[in-house]
């Protein structure tokens, strides 16, 4: 609602003054654009009574002015129709997850977690565990060797050869056990391939990548096959009575009757260890 005089009378005062409109903001902290519309007696455009008569107060005061005498030719605002400032804006904290949505993320979590735990042990059984030795024909169990000659380099065949088989079990191992040293890899996924076949009694240890494949005593006909990534180890007791075969390429014989050699295999060829000298047979 305009006022006439309260605002004009403001404005004369501070043009005598030489004040601008910047220079009382300045000093009072009033906006301009509230000190243009005091000067205009447009209070209507303040935002609120209480504004309104601080307003006018700061302003009458900063030029040496009355300011009751102001203040009271201010119109009588109706205060429950009177629009309030609005209220200062508040940060609203984001709203925590449901527990209950919560759980079941960590559930889904754990089930994927699980689920990729089985399918690494499945892959390492079917792609690496199974391949360490592949053994065409069961052999009986070797007996255990003494400590004090397990020290011994190389073992003696006397001292760690198993017992011999039970008469009941030779037929059965004679059947399945048939000589493959002519036949080429097993199946190409390893890159060292050995077939053993035994032509006399014949006592092996054998390891595949450090690991070792198989300790026993192939008779006649019996044969074991090994895979490897890098070697193939074994020592023999009776080298004249073993025929090998690397990669499919059967290998010339590798020591006498009765002697004990050691060869490691690769793809890349046989190497012979140390010759011995030949020895009787355990069995």
């Amino acid at each position: 609602m305009p006022v006439s005089g309260i605002g004009e009378e403001l404005r004369r005062e501070r043009i005598r003054q030489g004040l601008t409109p910047e220079d009382i903001a300045r000093r009072t902290k009033i906006p301009v654009r509230s000190l243009e519309a005091i000067e205009s007696d447009a209070f209507d455009r303040l935002p609120g009574v209480v504004f309104a008569r601080n307003f006018v107060r700061l302003y009458a005061l900063d030029l040496k002015l009355d300011p009751d005498s102001l203040i009271a030719r201010l119109p009588k605002f109706d205060l429950d129709s009177a629009p309030l400032p609005d209220p200062p804006r508040t940060y609203q904290r984001r709203e925590t997850w449901d527990p209950r949505v919560k759980a079941a993320v960590m559930s889904v979590v754990w089930l994927i977690v699980a689920g990729a735990a089985g399918t690494g042990a499945w892959y390492y059984y079917n792609n690496y565990g199974r391949h360490l030795v592949t053994a065409v024909a069961a052999a009986p169990a070797p007996a255990p060797a003494a400590p004090s000659r397990q020290a011994s380099i190389p073992p003696a065949p006397q001292a760690t050869a198993p017992q011999p088989a039970a008469p009941e079990q030779q037929p059965a191992q004679t059947a399945q056990a048939q000589p493959q040293a002519q036949t080429g890899p097993l199946d190409g996924n390893r890159p060292v391939q050995v077939v053993l076949t035994a032509r006399d009694v014949v006592w092996v240890q054998v390891s595949a990548d450090g690991r070792t494949a198989f300790v026993g005593t192939l008779r006649p006909n019996d044969t074991r096959t090994i895979e490897a990534d890098d070697q193939v180890k074994v020592l023999m007791g009776n080298a004249g009575g073993l025929d090998i075969s690397l990669n499919g390429k059967t290998l010339d014989p590798l020591g006498t009757k009765g002697q004990t050699r050691t060869v490691r295999l690769t793809a890349a060829g046989p190497q012979l260890g140390p010759q011995n000298q030949p020895v009787s047979s355990p069995l």
